[in-house]
């Protein structure tokens, strides 16, 4: 099962937010316990919500180490930036994965990641609280492809 994460980069009540995330987390990684299924997150490594995501998914990880999941960073770019960039990534993510967008100009490579990310996943844990921006076009994108929505 793919659960993908979308958020804004800012986080006014985090503590919030965290309990949230936590307990929706919680609930996924004891269904995949009951019924044996591999759990794969993405997350586009961008701002307050997504380091908040990853980090919960590995915390939760050790306290379910029966069930087989990673989490990887979905980078938008292969720039030498980046690539400086996902060392550091791999401290907190399994992996990371570049997706087929090579052909995408810059300044669309984040929407267009965001997209593929929403395609590839089965679940969408989503923090948007407003109408504007990254977040909201992708939270947009993954209900017009009825994907399984999460509000935290």
């Amino acid at each position: 099962m793919n659960i993908m994460f979308c958020g804004h980069s800012r986080l006014p009540d985090k503590e919030t937010v965290s309990a949230e995330l936590e307990r929706s987390l919680i609930a996924i990684f004891m269904q995949a316990r009951r019924e044996g299924i591999k759990l794969e997150f993405l997350c586009g490594g961008y701002g307050d919500f997504d380091l908040l995501s990853a980090i919960t998914v590995n915390n939760i990880k050790k306290r379910f180490n029966s069930v087989e999941s990673s989490i990887y960073f979905i980078t938008p770019y292969i720039t030498q930036s980046y690539k400086q960039r996902n060392k550091q990534m791999l401290t907190i993510f399994d992996g990371i994965i570049y997706p087929p967008i090579e052909s995408v100009p810059y300044r669309f490579a984040i929407n267009k990641r965001n997209e593929w990310m929403v395609k590839n996943s089965d679940i969408v844990i989503a923090y948007v609280k407003y109408s504007w921006g990254g977040a909201a076009r992708t939270l947009e994108y993954a209900k017009k492809k009825n994907k399984f929505i999460i509000m935290i």
